[in-house]
């Protein structure tokens, strides 16, 4: 009874993603972009090259000369991540050596499960992989933080990579791949229910082992696993703008609370859109349209090398499409 109790109260999770590609330009923007323009202004921007770079400079000239675009630093992460995230791959070992190896670890049946299907060529985006701890490599070097970003160094020694928050900045890309982080939660609530021989083993005449004592014990090691579709609920930052009352309808439903209208709430507008305006700031439903995927306001004048540097090319496009694709086929 009690391990059911355990089971029934086991948290109920609720993951908003959003589209991956919009929001790794977003993130460049407010990751890269933003912190790299105070510290450059600042005068304490040190390029790649571990030299000083001058500060009070105009936006104009720090855009042009000191950062990388947002396809500089998707190509270089995008390489690092198809090589780590690759079947046998840095992440598969590095998540196995750290899990998979003593058996008091609580993913070391998981890990060691997964180790046995991977012979079987099972998709590395079905595996449990550490993205960040496995991927993402550090450096010696202050002024190149972070091994994915060498070449980048090499070929624009000039610009900045040197930023706070570097855990946001290595993984514009990586942090689009929801499938990984939820992929640990998925398998908690997917354990498998302990088999009852494994923990019982019955010395004495036959009798015995039919003894209602016994019984209860076989229903402890019995107990199915818990249900991970009763326990993750995933929401789509367009499906709560596109269709507010129906996504709040499926979390109440998720949560088991009693049915509410939303269309009272809904239609007042939301909160913390269009920048960091902050959560005591209404946009009203008809201004929606007016804001873009990057919380810029349509009209906006941008500089014409912030415009370049946000530009995405059809190849890196295509890339980013394929990369996401089984993840985003995994999540949902």
């Amino acid at each position: 009874k009690a391990w059911k109790e355990h089971v029934r109260f086991l948290p109920k999770i609720i993951a908003i993603v959003r589209d991956p590609i919009t929001r790794a330009v977003s993130s460049y923007k407010y990751n890269y972009i933003e912190p790299a323009m105070k510290r450059l202004k600042s005068g304490r921007g040190i390029t790649a090259a571990g030299e000083q770079i001058p500060g009070k400079k105009s936006d104009k000239y720090y855009l042009r000369h000191h950062l990388f675009s947002f396809e500089e630093l998707a190509f270089a992460e995008l390489a690092m991540l198809k090589e780590c995230l690759k079947p046998g791959g840095r992440g598969e070992r590095w998540t196995y050596n750290n899990f998979g190896k003593r058996s008091d670890m609580f993913f070391y049946d998981s890990i060691q499960r997964q180790n046995r299907n991977n012979s079987t060529a099972t998709a590395a985006s079905d595996s449990l992989i550490h993205l960040d701890e496995a991927c993402y490599t550090a450096t010696k070097s202050k002024a190149v933080p972070r091994a994915q970003w060498k070449e980048l160094a090499k070929e624009h020694p000039h610009k900045i990579l040197q930023l706070p928050n570097l855990q946001l900045t290595q993984s514009i890309i990586g942090r689009g791949v929801y499938a990984l982080p939820l992929g640990w939660w998925y398998e908690v609530f997917s354990i498998p229910a302990a088999n009852k021989e494994d923990h019982i083993h019955v010395v004495g005449t036959e009798d015995m082992a039919d003894t209602p004592e016994n019984g209860w014990w076989y229903e402890v090691f019995s107990i199915p696993a818990a249900n991970k579709e009763d326990h993750i609920h995933v929401v789509c930052t367009e499906d709560m703008a596109d269709t507010p009352e129906n996504a709040m309808d499926d979390v109440t439903k998720f949560l088991g609370l009693p049915e509410f209208d939303f269309a009272n709430v809904t239609n007042v507008g939301r909160y913390n859109v269009g920048g960091h305006r902050g959560y005591d700031t209404i946009t009203k439903s008809h201004d929606d349209d007016e804001d873009d995927d990057d919380g810029m306001a349509e009209g906006s004048v941008l500089p014409h090398q912030e415009v370049d540097l946000l530009a995405i090319s059809d190849a890196l496009m295509n890339e980013l499409i394929h990369f996401y694709h089984p993840y985003n086929e995994r999540l949902f």
